[in-house]
């Protein structure tokens, strides 16, 4: 019974440095994209404008043009979208530290006292 206590306290001490060290990861890598790699979060794949398709008589039917207030709005709400994206990251990332480190040094603790 002793053995299984322990390895308990050994296995709950690596998941919760686990987890620790992922929101670690997360905020630095949050971090480098905000400050050094700041093009990184731009997503270069959305199209504000409407694209070609195929009309329904199966010829190539004509793009509308692209309206100028529709894309800055678009851009606007992208620039949002990736905000928000970085607060929820944020936010993940500190709760995994703050629920993780003592659950980890109270589990370590009891670990070595058990020795």
């Amino acid at each position: 019974m002793h053995s299984i206590k322990k390895i308990y306290l050994y296995l709950v001490s690596v998941i919760a440095l686990v987890i620790w060290v992922v929101g670690g990861i997360m905020l630095v890598n949050m971090a480098l994209k905000t400050w050094i790699f700041t093009k990184a979060d731009n997503n270069y794949y959305s199209t504000p404008c409407p694209i070609m398709v195929k009309s329904p008589d199966g010829g190539s039917a004509q793009a509308p043009e692209c309206d100028p207030k529709m894309q800055a709005e678009q851009e606007a709400r992208d620039k949002e979208n990736r905000a928000s994206q970085k607060q929820r990251d944020a936010s993940q990332a500190l709760s995994m530290i703050v629920i993780a480190a003592p659950v980890w040094f109270f589990h370590w603790r009891l670990a070595k006292r058990e020795v």
